[in-house]
């Protein structure tokens, strides 16, 4: 049976359309079947695999979810295997993400993603058949993983009510948004909106912002004031996209003046100007900014808390940066946020180029940045190994600002501005592929039990299992917090790997 190829759906077309999305000029222009062999990784059946295996092996026992996997640890009596957090936690909408990332690339672009099963389908006692071979596994793999996908994003439609966070977008967008362009799923669709009335809730016009967090304690800090403190955090700016896209479906200027007005109040409190190397404007970031609403909104501290100082720059917060307002310049077009993209973006790239030689490890690592580009570079791991520690989710989410910036910039014409991003971008990619792409595969498997053909993930080279497609990300080293965690594999990082190689798709790359 032939492989059926399905275009984007109209209610994609229709978005675009709405946004004003130029499309980039094809990689063909930047060079690319050497690309095409640098980023195959970023395609292997292992991704599927790894996937499908974790989704399948955590719904035993949790079925609907209400424990989502988070980090996988490198080392430990718990090496390999998904430590999980209960739903509520900001994390829990990657995973069911992941998911629809992968189904929307298998609908779309088959060819490209499509492992060749045949040769390694088998029947109940392990003998090819003809039957099992003519049933082309394009269509098994639909229905497995959209069914996969339901169940693991299923409890995020009721989150889409909660007004105790403002990462709401992180939780609903990466699944549900799919959903409803994928499908027409008007269900998705009303989640969507219901979460960008929740998270519109936590604005505050004294601010000119949408509050963070409620509260932050650590061994330096406890703010809990709900009437004299009001957190926002550099990561507010990925959350952003969910206001300005349910606001253009609604025709809603009021969510939409609030997503514009926070990311303008964010220009002059987060971002601090750094000397560029030609004079160019390039800027760093503070990771929190604590408001006072009961004063005209005036600042009253800036600290960090996941970075390693109050002044030093946390990559993965630079990271949201660059991706926010690449986002934001996406549905304003107010250059401000270009501009702003752009400082955030060369300031990245300028902290990983001039980063002493000791990042590079066998000609590999340049591009796969520090956790944090100020904190000392040295690191023990776990197993007495001493190098740099690094945030490989920094990187990806980066990568993906990075590459929005490309299609905007070389949609203006400037080619040679454009494609330095792009550039820079393939570099991470390629350098993380190299560093900190995990070698276990699996492999999926097509086989007949009792008459009924299914699908199963089963291990393929070293037999030792790792859940995550990346290793080396570090979602806290902040010295002062209780919730630390380095070296280890992230869901989070796993999906940005698998957004950029869905974004690169979109851009011709196969």
């Amino acid at each position: 049976m032939a492989p059926h190829v399905l275009s984007t759906s109209p209610v994609m077309d229709d978005r675009l359309a709405h946004k004003g999305v130029t499309k980039p000029p094809p990689l063909k222009d930047a060079g690319d079947d050497e690309i095409q062999a640098q980023l195959a990784s970023l395609f292997h059946e292992n991704n599927l695999a790894k996937v499908i295996g974790v989704a399948e092996t955590l719904l035993e026992n949790n079925d609907p979810p209400t424990r989502f996997p988070e980090t996988v640890p490198q080392t430990g009596a718990e090496k390999g295997v998904y430590r999980c957090r209960d739903a509520e936690f900001w994390t829990c909408g990657f995973f069911p993400g992941s998911l629809y990332c992968l189904l929307e690339r298998v609908r779309k672009y088959p060819a490209a993603s499509l492992p060749s099963l045949s040769d390694r389908s088998e029947d109940s006692q392990g003998k090819f058949t003809e039957d099992t071979r003519a049933v082309y596994n394009h269509d098994i793999l639909i229905s497995h993983l959209t069914d996969l996908c339901r169940k693991w994003s299923e409890p995020l439609h009721a989150m889409s009510f909660r007004k105790d966070t403002h990462d709401i977008g992180f939780i609903i967008q990466p699944a549900l948004q799919r959903d409803w362009e994928l499908f027409g799923n008007k269900r998705s669709l009303d989640s969507i909106l219901n979460a960008a009335e929740s998270l519109a809730a936590r604005f505050d016009a004294r601010v000119g912002a949408i509050r963070s967090w409620d509260r932050f304690s650590n061994a330096n800090h406890n703010i809990n004031s709900m009437d004299d403190d009001f957190l926002v955090i550099i990561d507010s700016l990925c959350n952003l996209d969910l206001l300005f896209y349910a606001g253009n479906y609604l025709h809603s200027e009021r969510l939409l003046s609030i997503a514009s007005t926070h990311a303008t109040t964010l220009l002059s409190t987060h971002l601090r100007p750094e000397s560029g190397l030609n004079g160019d404007k390039r800027y760093s970031t503070c990771h929190v900014v604590n408001f006072s609403p009961s004063n005209k909104g005036k600042v009253k501290q800036k600290l960090t808390a996941q970075g390693y100082s109050d002044n030093s720059t946390w990559a993965r917060g630079q990271a949201w940066a660059i991706m926010g307002y690449a986002q934001t310049y996406s549905w304003t077009k107010k250059q401000e946020f270009l501009d702003a993209a752009k400082g955030l973006a060369d300031y990245f790239i300028q902290r990983m180029e001039s980063s002493p030689v000791i990042v590079e490890q066998q000609g590999r690592g340049r591009y796969v940045p520090l956790w944090d580009f100020d904190a000392p570079i040295t690191h023990t791991g776990a197993n007495g190994d001493q190098g740099p520690l690094r945030d490989v989710s920094a990187g990806m989410i980066a990568a993906n600002g990075m590459l929005i910036l490309y299609g905007h910039i070389a949609g203006m014409g400037e080619l040679d501005a454009a494609k330095r991003y792009l550039n820079y971008a393939l570099n991470i990619t390629k350098d993380t592929v190299d560093f900190a792409y995990n070698r276990d595969e699996m492999r999926l498997r097509i086989c007949q039990q009792d008459g009924v053909t299914k699908m199963e993930s089963c291990e393929a080279t070293s037999g030792h299992r790792f859940d995550a497609i990346l290793e080396k990300s570090t979602a806290n080293f902040n010295g002062n917090h209780a919730d630390r965690a380095w070296d280890h594999g992230l869901v989070y990082a796993d999906y940005y790997f698998l957004e950029l190689g869905n974004r690169l798709l979109d851009m011709g790359l196969r």
